[in-house]
């Protein structure tokens, strides 16, 4: 009895260092994940806050390219460089001046994010590892545009118009050309390199245009909750 004990722990202590070395702190590794993106703009301020009682999730994308670097036991750093499809959408019954409008209002941004993540990784056995991360991101809006579509009330016979973004500080752009945040994930990779997991980003610079928040305090920020699938190599 003593003799079979003794050969379960072996066993069990075996296992416990070959789950460790898959995750050391030595390793480095190349990876690209995909998926979905649901994301709003949140407003605050007299002028705007009003906007989120109609704010909807809009549909995206994002594909990212990252670097895992082991710099501890289980700790990673992953930088990366990531195409995001964000935006907002905002449907409802809306006040125009004496009237009102009904409609949607959807805006489709696309941009170039540079995040840089902590990974803190809880080996699960010979299956893979539990992964935690947390990091700042710094994004550059490139391209996007928005589709204003009224149903009902002033307006509703001209159809869905639609217009390029501009991005800049001047009250004649839409938004900012620069945003950052933080990302915060959780995910699963197995030791064969597949991984799958969600990402929430939390937007921490104003979006409205410098110039158009002179004499307000209005502010428009991110929030993204990203899912996807990814391979590291």
């Amino acid at each position: 009895m003593k003799k079979l004990v003794l050969s379960g722990a072996i066993i069990l202590i075996s296992s416990g260092v070959f789950a460790q070395n898959k995750m050391a702190g030595n390793d480095a590794r190349i990876g690209i994940k995909a998926g979905v993106n649901l994301s709003r703009i949140h407003y605050s301020g007299d002028d705007v806050s009003s906007l989120n009682d109609f704010s909807k999730n809009n549909v995206g994308y994002n594909f990212t390219v990252f670097g895992d670097f082991g710099v501890g036991n289980n700790f990673f750093i992953q930088p990366g460089i990531s195409l995001q499809n964000k935006g907002t959408k905002l449907e409802g019954t809306f006040p125009l001046g004496a009237t009102t409008i009904t409609g949607t209002s959807t805006v489709n941004l696309m941009a170039i994010e540079v995040p840089v993540n902590a990974v803190f990784r809880i080996p699960t056995g010979n299956a893979g590892a539990l992964q935690i991360s947390a990091g700042p991101y710094v994004g550059f809006n490139i391209d996007g545009q928005s589709k204003v579509k009224v149903t009902d009330g002033p307006g509703s016979e001209l159809g869905t118009q639609k217009n390029d973004l501009k991005f800049g500080n001047e009250t004649s752009d839409n938004l900012t050309s620069t945003d950052f945040g933080a990302n915060f994930g959780l995910a699963y990779r197995l030791n064969n390199g597949f991984s799958v997991g969600a990402n929430y980003g939390l937007g921490l610079s104003n979006l409205v245009p410098k110039d158009s928040r002179e004499n307000n305090n209005n502010k428009a920020t991110n929030r993204i909750i990203g899912f996807a699938v990814g391979y590291s190599f």
